[in-house]
This record gives structure tokens, sequence and C-alpha cells, in this order.
């Protein structure tokens, strides 16, 4: 067997294996085209597109990724040192598999829950992606990936509008809720920022431009304001870099004045939604107001206000926080939220809640305390080791890309179809900072 494997990787080059694993994220990237196809025609299924590729890419990503470290090893250029993060993924799976055994309900945490299809199975997909995203350096397979992204985000959103559907804040498109388009047009929208600096001439700087207002504007009547504030902490974090590193600030200023502009202008036009928003002030105003409101109620200890912060974020976010701290070794295993929510006082999580809203109380509550610490070891190792080795446009694209999701994910939900993009992005970053290393 092992004979069989060695000739294989014989055969294959690294660039092959490169050109591959583009291959195999295009589909994934292009996966929203097809689901929209597919839901419009075959709209009595129930599984769709994105289930099967999200398992085809990472299977066919856990193999690509195996035979790459034994051409590695084969080549003598396995370092350790450099695969610390594919340590900190083994332990992290260890953990996962445990607490899966462990679990009340070790079906449900191995295969998930029938909306978020988000058990061990699934998380072990994830893995996949990170791990075949990390073998791909060539910047022209990154250009190619981000621009094919944006392209499939403006068609899924464009031919709603063309069918006379107006997209509004209770428009979830070809995803189960809002909220989870809201990520996708995030992540987009980050992503068009991005193609503006990176534009090599003026054609396509103003290509990319109009493409970013729209996206932002059918974002921000999305109204997912997590995911908002995410993009504005990102793009903060954004000017501060290109200060201290000199970085484009011509660019990075148009980037945030545009972004200002946009925001204000649609924030307090008057626009008429199939449902009003039920205040005088804009989406973005009304929001700001509705924060303001929440912390004040932190600052005074206003246990009333806690609950429902952050539509009811504040109560889901303490629950999660003694459910961690009740199993606090390896947790409940995937998707145990659901009865404990059950079993709050609260008639709200009776019917419609079984995740914090927040990723690492997620990891947490399902994996227990180590988990989250490794998993925040993995996040934070990826990212300190990027802004060390940061040299170019596509390694700075894709860091800001993935910390504006991570952001975001703070005061969100994991979802097998949004999900992989933010493990495509740890997955480019593990390659970029492994590349530079090795230079």
């Amino acid at each position: 067997m092992k004979k069989k494997i060695s000739s294989i990787t014989d055969l294959i080059t690294f660039k092959q294996i490169e050109f591959f694993s583009f291959i195999m994220l295009m589909l994934w990237v292009l996966s929203p085209i097809v689901e929209y196809i597919f839901k419009s025609h075959f709209h009595e299924l129930y599984t769709y597109y994105f289930t099967y590729s999200l398992y085809l890419i990472g299977f066919t990503g856990l193999i690509t990724y195996i035979l790459y470290t034994i051409k590695l090893k084969k080549e003598k250029s396995l370092n350790i040192k450099s695969f610390i993060p594919e340590i900190l993924l083994t332990i992290l799976l260890i953990i996962s598999i445990i607490a899966t055994i462990l679990s009340k309900n070790p079906h449900l945490s191995f295969f998930g829950n029938t909306y978020r299809k988000e058990g061990l199975l699934v998380y072990i997909m994830y893995i996949g992606f990170i791990l075949l995203s990390s073998t791909i350096k060539d910047h022209k397979y990154i250009k190619y990936l981000f621009g094919s992204m944006i392209i499939a985000c403006l068609i899924i959103t464009i031919k709603p509008l063309l069918n006379n559907n107006y997209i509004n804040a209770n428009f979830f498109n070809i995803f189960h809720n809002p909220n989870h388009y809201g990520y996708y047009l995030m992540i987009n929208t980050i992503i068009s920022i991005f193609m503006i600096i990176d534009g090599h001439n003026i054609i396509e700087k103003i290509i990319y431009t109009l493409i970013y207002i729209f996206l932002l504007y059918i974002f921000i009547i999305n109204n997912t304001f997590g995911s908002y504030v995410a993009i504005i902490i990102s793009i903060f974090f954004l000017f501060i870099y290109s200060i201290i590193k000199k970085y484009k600030i011509t660019n990075v200023l148009f980037i945030i004045i545009v972004f200002i502009l946009t925001s204000v202008i649609i924030s307090n036009i008057n626009i008429k939604l199939n449902n009003d928003l039920g205040s005088t002030k804009g989406i973005i105003s009304n929001n700001i107001s509705n924060l303001n409101k929440d912390i004040k109620g932190y600052l005074h200890n206003d246990d009333k206000i806690i609950n429902t912060a952050g539509t009811f974020r504040g109560k889901l976010w303490k629950e999660a926080w003694h459910y961690t701290l009740n199993h606090p070794l390896f947790g409940g295993g995937m998707e145990c939220l659901s009865e404990y929510y059950i079993e709050s006082s609260n008639e709200y999580y009776r019917s419609y809640n079984d995740r914090p809203h927040n990723s690492i109380l997620q990891v947490s509550s399902f994996i227990g305390i180590p988990g989250a610490i490794i998993y925040l070891s993995f996040i934070i190792y990826i990212a300190l080791s990027s802004l060390k080795n940061m040299h170019n446009d596509k390694h700075i694209m894709i860091y800001f890309s993935a910390m504006c999701y991570f952001i975001s994910s703070l005061f969100g939900n994991s979802m097998y179809y949004t999900s992989p993009y933010f493990m495509i992005f740890l997955g480019l970053l593990i390659g970029f900072n492994r590349q530079q290393k090795r230079q």
C-alpha cells in the first residue's frame, strides 16, 4: 500500500496538486450559482448542491493533503515547525471526537441536525477545506478564486432584482435565513474592497468600485448589523496597518470615504421595504441606537436589557457560558445547546435558538474549554504569523477578509454553506505563511 502511494506521489508535481486544489475550490466558489439554479427548479427537495459539494471538496481536500505531505517528506521539505497549525487542528479533532463520544446524543453530534448539518462529520470536512487551501500559493489562482466569488455573488443577487423580487431585510436568497445571506454579502463586500486596491488599471478599479458600492447597498438593506460592524472594525485595522506600513494609504482612504458616504446615503433614504422599519431613523442609525441602549444596559447591570441585548444574544451568551462551566472538559457535544435552551424559562428559546451566536462560546459549549483554547490558539497563531510574513496584496487581502469573518462570527452562527469561506481564508494564510518562512 505504501509503495502504491509512493508511486502516485512520484507521478504528480506540486504544481499539479496546486492546480487540482484550485479547481476543487472553484467548485465551491461557484456553487451559489448552481444552488440558485437547483433551488429554482427543484425547490421541493430538501438536500441541495451545497451539501454534496461540501462533502466532495472536504473529503478530496483530506486525500489531496495526505499526498501533498507525503511528497514533502520524500523531498525532505517537511519541517515540523512549519506545521504547527496542522498539529493544533489534529488536537482539536481529537478533542472533538471525544466530545462526540461522550455526548448525550452522539448521533446528533456526529451528523448534526437537518437545518445546520454541522456535526463532527462536517467539521472534519471543514478541516479538508483548510488543508486543501493551504496547498495554493500562486497569486493568479487567488485572483481567479476571489474574482469568481464576486461574480457568483452578483449573479445570485442581481437575478432576483431582474425577477422583480425587491431585496429587503427579510430576503434570504438561496440561504435559510437573512442573516446567513448577510454573512455571504459581507464576505464579498470585504473582498471587493481589496479587488479595488489590487486593480492593475483605472478601469479595473472603477468596475470594482461600482461592485463594492452595489454590494454594500444590498448588504446594508439586508440589515445584518453584526457583520456590518465586522466590516467597520476590519477597515479600521486596515487603515491602521496602511499608516504603519505605508501601504497604499490613498486607496484605503478612498475605500473608507466610499464606505461612509454609501452608508450615510442608504441609511437615511426613506426605503420602502415589504415591512417598514417601524422607526423614523435610518437602518444603520436605528441599529446604533439599539446598540447604545444595550451598552447602557450592561453598564447599569440591567438584567432585562442584558437578556434581550443584540436580539436576545445577551441571554444566549450567558446561558452558553453557564453550560460551558457545567461541562468544562469536553462540553456537551456538537449541537448540544438546543435542549438546554428549551429548558430556559424564556419562551423565545423554546422555538428558535440552538446556538449562542458566538463562535468561541459555541466551541466551548460543544467541546469544552480546552477545545476553545486550542481553537483560539489556532486562530491567533495564524494571525500573528501572517502579520510577520505579509508582504504582498494577496496575503493582505486574505488576512483582513479572515479577520472580518472571525469578528462577524462573534455575533453570528457558523453554517455549512458560509463557514467554508472562512476555512478557505485560513488555509490560504497557512500556505502563504509557510511559503514566506521557506524563503
